[in-house]
């Protein structure tokens, strides 16, 4: 099994890539027409033309250059259709000037919407459309839409027809996925060439609906350039089980985790590495929560740990620590869920990052502890692999929440550049960027999966997937992120994302495992955009 990769990027990148094409004598009016023929496509697919009513509104820039195009193509296949163009048609530059003048030309109704007076006409002609394409701003979106832009797309939205957007929801950034004010409610998106960052980031990708893509003319190689950093996380194949394997097969997982009062933190992270495929999974965790977390989960073998007068783990554990690592042959340690922001336990978290040769987890109140001296992490030789949830990044880096916003996919590969660490950006299309600069986007998981303990659970998954013989870091946490999503999805079909806990993801886990091992194809079919 191989998929191709999946490639991403940014507004930039994609005029770099527009401009090498152009080079190369694939001009802006040939991408043009590519570009609303490929709109055209959809529509004729998802609904047909001949005998349907369709409103068109475009911009005085190329994205509405776009939209006249399928304008044109559903005029010429028997749709009715009238096209609102919103600003000044003297403002059109080649090649959209052209495709103005043809839709001029060959007879299709044509409406300047100029002020808010102009708003009932296209408010009429919406409500008896079958359909509404929009191309109204593209990814040169410069700060808030306002103005008669805000009014025209608040009124596209307020009708409940079927829209398709060109390149991008209108009002939605490009490069991140946010709103700038409002955006358009899209049933269809066609990005064209490659989806950019804003097409499948939240909340971006939402307001895309189902997301389709085109590659245009543009030549292979500047799609599918290695100078572009960024895909989807495709499906990786899994290494064999195989049928004379034995517990120590399979991986042996030593978590670091939990305090008095925080039970599920150290239960959670060392159950999903056995519900995942993992073999062997020890805990060592405060010695009197012991007795609890083995009469919920007798599978763990557990290791019993001195404790601070707060219940948390004792520096003078340090040694022990090691040596069952040593002794054991441990093949990968988890560092720090639920452990405390006790300092004691903060300095013994830090001194196991910066000692242990193995490869490292580090996640929740781990990641405060490298937080305040991340040259730990730089000097280690063993991979590290960070699951930081947005505050906790900006805790690692120094970075402001707005600052990480504004640029999740650039502000996650310098963090992972500079650290020299793999690391899990969570959150809704959780981003894992590694230390070579390659940024991957994971599709799978739902919004039932914001809850306390999730993020244990992919501790365990990313465990597990290296247990199961992905010895390569970045491979494990990707495939461990797409698993753990994967199983989230699977839990909330059957459950409703309500009802999506940790312990359902927990019991989701092998189904998912099971998909990506015997049917991959069911990852790329759900989640993946289709290619029109």
């Amino acid at each position: 099994m191989g998929f191709s990769p999946f490639k991403v990027c940014s507004v930039e990148d994609m005029r770099k890539i527009d401009e090498e094409a152009s080079r190369r004598g694939v001009n802006h009016v040939l991408l043009m027409e590519d570009a609303g023929t490929a709109v055209y496509n959809l529509v004729a697919s998802v609904m047909g033309v001949r005998g349907k009513k369709f409103t068109v509104v475009a911009g005085t820039g190329n994205n509405g250059g776009d939209a006249l195009v399928v304008a044109r193509r559903l005029y010429a296949a028997g749709g009715e259709v009238e096209v609102y163009v919103v600003g000044d048609p003297g403002k059109y530059r080649e090649p959209a000037k052209s495709m103005y003048e043809a839709v001029v030309n060959v007879g299709v109704k044509v409406t300047v919407v100029k002020g808010v007076e102009d708003l009932d006409k296209l408010a009429e002609s919406i409500k008896s459309s079958d359909a509404v394409v929009v191309g109204l701003i593209g990814i040169g979106l410069k700060g808030d839409v306002t103005g008669l832009y805000r009014d025209v797309i608040e009124l596209v939205n307020s009708h409940g027809k079927v829209v398709v957007s060109v390149d991008i929801p209108s009002g939605v950034d490009g490069n991140n996925g946010k709103v700038r004010g409002v955006a358009v409610k899209s049933t269809y998106t066609v990005t064209f060439g490659l989806p950019k960052y804003g097409n499948v980031l939240y909340p971006g990708y939402h307001y895309c609906g189902k997301l389709y893509v085109s590659r245009l003319s543009y030549p292979p190689d500047l799609l599918y350039s290695d100078s572009l950093k960024c895909e989807l996380n495709a499906p990786l194949k899994l290494p064999e089980r195989v049928k004379w394997g034995h517990k120590g097969t399979f991986g042996k997982l030593l978590a670091v985790a939990g305090a008095r009062y925080y039970y599920g933190a150290p239960y959670y992270t060392s159950y999903a590495f056995l519900k995942a495929g993992g073999g062997y999974s020890r805990l060592a965790t405060p010695k009197s929560i012991v007795p609890v977390l083995a009469a919920k989960c007798s599978e763990v073998v557990y290791h019993p740990m001195e404790e601070t007068p707060e219940g948390t783990l004792a520096l003078s554990n340090y040694e022990k620590i090691l040596e069952i690592v040593e002794a054991q042959g441990v093949d990968i340690v988890v560092l720090g869920p639920g452990t405390s922001l006790n300092e004691e336990t903060q300095e013994l978290i830090r001194r196991l990052a910066e000692e242990l040769d193995k490869p490292v987890i580090v996640d929740g109140d781990g990641i405060t502890a490298l937080s305040k001296d991340p040259g730990i992490v730089k000097k280690r030789k063993a991979p590290t692999i960070l699951t930081p949830h947005p505050v906790e990044f900006t805790r690692l880096t120094g970075l402001t929440l707005s600052e990480v916003q504004e640029d999740p996919i650039g502000c996650a590969q310098r963090a992972s550049l500079e650290l020299g660490a793999y690391i899990v950006l969570k959150g809704a299309h959780t981003l894992i960027a590694y230390p070579d600069g390659r940024v991957y986007i994971n599709m799978t998981g739902n919004p039932g999966m914001a809850k306390a303990g999730m993020g244990d659970v992919l501790n365990g998954a990313i465990a597990a997937l290296y247990g199961v013989g992905l010895r390569d870091c970045g491979e494990a946490t990707r495939m461990g992120v797409l698993v753990h999503g994967l199983a989230g999805d699977l839990a909330a079909k059957d459950l409703g994302e309500d009802g999506v806990t940790p312990d359902a993801v927990l019991e989701y886990l092998p189904r998912a495992m099971r998909i990506l091992r015997e049917n991959p194809e069911y990852v790329v079919e759900h989640y993946m955009p289709k290619e029109i």
